[in-house]
């Protein structure tokens, strides 16, 4: 039983030893590999700005695969689909569309316009005949019944 806690312990100081061995002698090459590189660039064998593009790239490349997306705002999305929609075959249809619908309101209106203006020479002339009979054969009373009737009648036009 001894014996076997002897040979235990020399395995466990042994591989402590390499271990510790292994990780001086990993940082030793680690150390050589970086004077090589570092005699590489001041003697110009290696471009510095290459070098500096590859260490940038591979930045970024790593960046992009752990870090969070950017989330676009509302504004930017609404740039986009406004984007779209101008440049897409739907926007001729409606752009059509819409000069089709202010030519038929523009009708309208000035059909509108014209019944307005016969209305008003109409109640002007009835207006001028109520006048006329004014204190004859009519009193303030129905001159004023009259003025509210076209009143109405304009408003509902």
């Amino acid at each position: 039983v001894l014996l076997m806690d002897r040979s235990l312990l020399v395995i466990i100081d042994l591989k402590q030893s390499l271990n510790k061995f292994i990780e001086e002698e990993t940082i030793k090459d680690y150390d050589r590999e970086a004077e090589i590189a570092l005699e590489a660039v001041k003697s110009g064998k290696i471009d510095i700005n290459q070098l500096a593009d590859t260490w940038a790239k591979a930045y970024k490349e790593t960046t992009l695969e752990y870090a969070k997306p950017e989330e676009t705002s509302w504004d930017e999305d609404f740039a986009d689909v406004y984007h779209d929609l101008i440049h897409s075959p739907a926007s001729e249809m409606l752009l059509n569309l819409e000069h089709n619908y202010f030519v038929s309101i523009s009708e309208l209106i000035s059909e509108r316009d014209v019944e307005l203006k016969k209305l008003r020479e109409r109640q002007g002339a009835e207006m001028d005949k109520v006048m006329q009979e004014l204190g004859k054969s009519l009193t303030d009373q129905d001159v004023n019944s009259l003025a509210a009737q076209h009143f109405e009648s304009q408003q509902v036009n």
